[in-house]
């Protein structure tokens, strides 16, 4: 089995366990690929989250864990390279702004180490909208309409430029920003509460970006993770919800791959038994895309029936 989206407590401070440790349980619990995805550094100490300002943290601190982690991921590269389970060397690509997304393309993916990345956005207007309900809404806020309507347009938009500047080749949480959203709250622009809008029907110029950036992931043979940590956080279903992954169905060849976001041990591989029920039952997918390493470390992509993956004794585990 295959998780393309991972971090540790090594590296980042709202992780736990150290990368060795985090790894070697993916390897317990038979993964096949395995990805070591560390966030970019950010540019700007006014990016730092609430628990990075507590521990005195500044941009040195970022690029040094960074680099750090280039080096540490490349030894556990090696040391698994002749185990049963690859490990690819990846980033968690930082879509704050253009400047982020130049730094990205122009010095970090030149780096011959990295493998892969993952095409995040985790800021609209310089605010996180991942990290608490409050900064959510100062988000929204931040928008001149200071709607939730206006603040997916932003966020997509913005997701809009990581793809087209960087062409990450999996696109991480696609709609993160539902997380934090008041589902009871009203919608001004339609009257109805934010958990009863239909984006296709309501919003539309929203799902026309969502749609645009489907089809241009597709177009360079990006994939999409359907990502379990959603579940943890308490969604009934991984990122993303049914209506992109039903977008994604129609115009991005359903080319999805699983991805676990774990920040610590017990959150590796953490229901991947009810994604696989949401792959099987509720998507009805045919085939699951992963990435892999060949002899000459060269990253390629394969696709297999979820049939045939449905028979791996991985999922004996989570009977």
């Amino acid at each position: 089995m295959h998780s393309h989206h991972s971090h540790s407590g090594s590296y980042i401070s709202h992780g736990s366990d150290d990368l060795d440790s985090v790894v070697k349980r993916a390897h317990e619990l038979g993964f096949k690929t395995f990805c070591l995805t560390e966030h970019a550094p950010r540019l700007d100490d006014i990016y730092l989250y609430p628990e990075e300002i507590e521990k005195d943290y500044n941009v040195k601190n970022l690029f040094s864990n960074f680099e750090n982690y280039l080096v540490h991921a490349q030894k556990v590269q090696e040391e698994y390279r002749n185990s049963n389970m690859k490990i690819l060397v990846g980033v968690e690509i930082e879509g704050i702004d253009e400047k982020h997304i130049a730094y990205t393309r122009e010095e970090i993916l030149k780096n011959p180490v990295i493998n892969m990345s993952v095409g995040s956005v985790h800021f609209v207007n310089h605010i996180p909208i991942d990290f608490d309900a409050e900064q959510w809404l100062q988000a929204r806020d931040s928008i001149s309409e200071k709607t939730t309507r206006a603040l997916y347009k932003a966020y997509f938009l913005l997701q809009n430029q990581v793809i087209a500047g960087v062409k990450p080749l999996v696109i991480g949480h696609f709609d993160l920003i539902r997380l934090f959203q008041p589902e009871d709250e009203i919608d001004p622009t339609t009257g109805k509460s934010l958990r009863e809008v239909n984006l296709e029907r309501d919003w539309p110029e929203v799902w026309e970006i969502i749609i645009k950036n489907i089809k241009l992931v597709q177009s360079y043979g990006g994939l999409f993770e359907l990502n379990s940590s959603a579940i943890r956080k308490g969604w009934s279903t991984p990122y993303p919800r049914r209506d992109i992954c039903d977008a994604i169905i129609k115009f991005g060849d359903a080319r999805f791959c699983l991805s676990d976001d774990s920040h610590s041990i017990k959150q590796v591989g953490l229901n991947y038994g009810k994604m696989w029920d949401y792959v099987i039952h509720s998507l009805r997918l045919d085939y699951v895309y992963s990435l892999d390493i060949d002899e000459q470390n060269k990253t390629i992509i394969r696709k297999d029936p979820v049939d045939t993956l449905t028979q791996d004794r991985f999922w004996c585990q989570y009977k």
